[in-house]
This record gives structure tokens, C-alpha cells and sequence, in this order.
């Protein structure tokens, strides 16, 4: 049997506008689609530089607030601790310091020479209270002093001290001999005696007295010793004033021998 083509079946209007509407369905399908992949690539894409714009405006903002934040921290800090006027109280209290060393300095060499008189003043009363104890050292004391100082007060001070001291044992002692109605020379033997001297200590001439005077450490034998050198002498020499017993010794060696 021969073949025979068989024709395709012809399509009815119906179907033929229903396969148009279909490729046009598609067609819009991948128009559409297109469309929105290019939607959403381009708002990926300002999505992308929104972000990163954000960012740095999130960035520069976070900046801000914190140099902001820093400057305000410290304003703060100098407000409330008052650093200015820390600094100035510093200052003041340094120059402070400084005055008053400079102050001390000039008031410790005002006071010096006040508190040297009132130390030599001192030694001077002293010197004194030991000589009217009768101890000789009180009087080389006084007289060392009154040649080391050139104190005008202080030696004016010295010199009365030694002159009222001299005067007081000149005064008793000559009371003393003359109420006991002795001589000088007779009124020393005896006081040598009272205090147990060995009875060659006992000066029995003027050389025996003027090394009572220039040597002993009993000031009431010095003192004694002085009224019988007046005795023996004649000379009017002043208590405790050696210069005067030196002076007459050197011009009387042949009555007494330089100690």
C-alpha cells in the first residue's frame, strides 16, 4: 500500500488565539522577569551604596559625638577641679616657701647678734653666782669673756657684774678684819687654818701672797689675800684687779718677785 502523507489537523480559531495568548504570556513572563532582575540588581546596587554611605555618615557621626563628648569630659574636669586655680595656688604656696626661707634667713641674722647677748648675759650670771660661791674659776671665767667679746652691752654688763662682785667681798671682808681686830696678813693665816691648809701653804710675806693672788682657787683666799697685799704695800689696788698687782710688781721687784 502506498504511503500516504497525512495532513496535520487543522487548527481551530479557538486554539490558534489561544496559542498566541500564550507566547504572549510568555513573552511578558520574561519581559517581566527581566525587568524585575534589573529592579533588583540596580536596588542591590543602591542598596550596596546606601549601606556604605550609612556607614560612613554612622562613622563620621560616631566621630563627632565622641570628639564632642572627649571636649565636654574635659571642660568638665578643668570646671570641676579648677585646675587654674590649682596652678595659681601652687605658685602662691611655692613663692610662699621662698619668702619665708628669705623671711627666716633675715630675721635669723637679725635675732643673731640678740641671741649672742642673751647667751653672754647668761654666762655672765653665771660667772657670778659661781664667784659669790667663792670659786675662782667664775672670775677667769668672766674676765675670758669680757676679753673675747666686743659686745658694748655685753661688756658694760661684764664689767658692772665684776665691779659689784668686787665690791661686795672687799666690803665683808674688811668687816671681817676689823672685827675680829686682827690684821690683813694675821686675818688670811687664820682663814688658811680654818679650811686645813697645810701650814706651809700659809703665806707668811708678799711674795707668799701675791702667788695666793695670782694661784689659788679659793676666791675668799684671793679676796684676802688682796686686803694684805694693801697692808704690806700700801698700795691702793682694787679688788680682783690683777693688772694693778702686776704693775706694782714689775716696778717693785725688789720688794716682789713677778709671778
Amino acid at each position: 500500500m502506498p504511503n500516504e502523507s497525512v495532513a496535520p489537523p487543522q487548527q481551530s480559531p479557538p486554539q490558534l488565539e489561544y496559542e498566541h495568548l500564550l507566547s504572549y504570556f510568555k513573552y511578558l513572563v520574561t519581559l517581566s522577569t527581566a525587568f524585575l532582575s534589573l529592579i533588583i540588581a540596580l536596588g542591590a546596587y543602591l542598596f550596596r551604596s546606601n549601606m556604605k554611605d550609612v556607614r560612613d555618615d554612622a562613622k563620621q557621626e560616631a566621630t563627632r559625638v565622641a570628639m564632642t563628648e572627649a571636649k565636654a569630659s574635659v571642660a568638665q574636669a578643668f570646671d570641676e577641679k579648677n585646675i587654674n586655680a590649682m596652678i595659681l595656688l601652687a605658685a602662691q604656696q611655692k613663692v610662699g616657701t621662698i619668702t619665708d626661707k628669705i623671711i627666716e634667713q633675715q630675721v635669723t641674722e637679725k635675732l643673731r647678734p640678740v641671741q649672742q647677748r642673751i647667751s653672754l648675759t647668761g654666762q655672765i650670771s653665771e660667772s657670778e653666782m659661781r664667784m659669790r660661791m667663792g670659786f675662782r674659776s667664775g672670775l677667769d671665767e668672766l674676765d675670758k669673756l669680757l676679753k673675747s667679746t666686743s659686745d658694748a652691752d655685753v661688756v658694760r654688763f661684764g664689767r658692772s657684774t665684776l665691779a659689784k662682785v668686787s665690791e661686795d667681798y672687799d666690803a665683808r671682808l674688811q668687816e671681817d678684819v676689823k672685827t675680829s681686830g686682827n690684821k690683813a696678813m694675821q686675818a688670811l693665816g687664820m682663814y688658811f687654818t680654818s679650811r686645813h691648809r697645810p701650814q706651809e701653804s700659809v703665806p707668811g710675806n708678799l711674795r707668799g701672797v701675791v702667788q695666793v693672788i695670782y694661784h689659788d682657787s679659793d676666791l675668799n683666799a684671793v679676796a684676802g689675800a688682796f686686803l694684805a697685799f694693801r697692808e704690806l704695800t700700801g698700795a691702793s689696788v682694787k679688788m680682783f684687779d690683777f693688772a694693778a698687782i702686776t704693775s706694782w710688781c714689775l716696778q717693785n721687784q725688789t720688794k716682789c718677785e713677778n709671778p
